[in-house]
């Protein structure tokens, strides 16, 4: 699957006030949520009647909605003792977005419990390979009602000094549609040290998913703390491995999921330098089933609101949504 070309961006006509007010008309006329309002909204240059018209239409077809979230959580941040608010906030947000897999990485034993206890519509599934590795680690949250999960395997990197491993979960999705869904956390690090780890763990992850049966579709997605020097390392990428950002448009309001201009979770020096970056990805690799199409169409960012009570985002990195339609033929 080859990643498409940047499209022209189609500014919003409307105010932010009248821009919600659609997404809510949207919503309730068509009994969805404003999430998919704004996708369709957007599709159709903020037209609501077309909107709804290009909705009903797709509803018609034998299709489902996929929806896949990946985020760091940050749960190695005590900064004020806020790790179970923002937890709770991390939750709400999942709740909110109902996606049907969740990737998380720095996940820490208070946050898993907080998550276990107010997600209850999720199975987890814990990347903690080792009594060696820290006292953070990934997650993969599979909906109940729509995956069956067969087993769960760990793939320590060889050459991490900060004991990071790529975790998989094989799964069957509606009782029929084979996904692998896996997660990292690769090397942390803007040393040429740390960035020649992150290559060789980017290799050892394109390797695992282009071994994955041809009839299983691969979705892979995690804080990859990818520099753009990183993927010149790695070389000419799989043409059967799609990034999801870019096969949706590469909206630049998605650019950046790091992004210390506008997150101000961290404390910088008075410099005036905020650094940002696309650390985190979602990655898609399609299968040979001549029954079932997946097809990338909305990428999106969330975690952007502030926690009232502690003035705290939930995370210093946002959290990336991508949406697919799953058709039967």
């Amino acid at each position: 699957m080859t990643s498409s070309s940047d499209e022209d961006e189609i500014e919003c006509p409307l105010s932010g006030a009248e821009a919600l007010a659609a997404c809510k008309e949207f919503a309730n006329r068509t009994s969805t949520n404003t999430g998919l309002a704004m996708m369709f909204l957007q599709q159709n240059q903020w037209n609501i009647e077309r909107a709804i018209e290009n909705y009903l239409q797709q509803s018609k077809k034998k299709s489902k909605r996929l929806k896949i979230l990946s985020w760091n959580i940050d749960g190695l941040d005590e900064q004020q003792n806020t790790i179970e608010i923002r937890t709770r906030a991390i939750a709400d947000v999942i709740k909110r977005e109902e996606p049907d897999a969740v990737f998380l990485q720095e996940v820490v034993s208070i946050s898993l419990e907080i998550l276990r206890q107010n997600l209850n519509e999720y199975e987890f599934h814990s990347g903690q390979f080792a009594k060696s590795s820290p006292d953070y680690f990934v997650v993969i949250l599979t909906r109940r009602d729509r995956f069956r999960v067969n087993k769960n395997i760990n793939y320590p990197f060889p050459n991490s000094r900060m004991n990071r491993n790529l975790f998989n979960v094989e799964t069957i999705y509606d009782d029929s549609i084979h996904i692998d869904l896996f997660t990292s956390h690769f090397e942390s690090g803007a040393d040429d040290d740390a960035s020649d780890t992150r290559v060789q763990q980017l290799k050892l992850a394109v390797e695992r998913i282009l071994e994955t049966p041809k009839n299983r579709f691969v979705f892979f997605g995690g804080d990859l703390n990818l520099r753009e020097k990183d993927l010149k390392k790695f070389g000419v990428f799989p043409s059967e491995i799609a990034d999801l950002w870019i096969a949706t448009g590469r909206r630049k309001e998605c650019a950046f999921t790091w992004d210390m201009n506008v997150n101000t979770n961290l404390a910088f020096d008075s410099t005036g330098f905020r650094p940002r970056a696309r650390f985190d990805r979602l990655y898609f690799r399609s299968a040979d089933d001549k029954n079932v199409q997946i097809q990338p169409i909305y990428f999106e960012l969330e975690g952007l609101e502030k926690i009232p009570s502690i003035k705290r985002f939930c995370s210093d990195h946002w959290a990336i949504q991508s949406y697919l339609d799953v058709e039967f033929t």
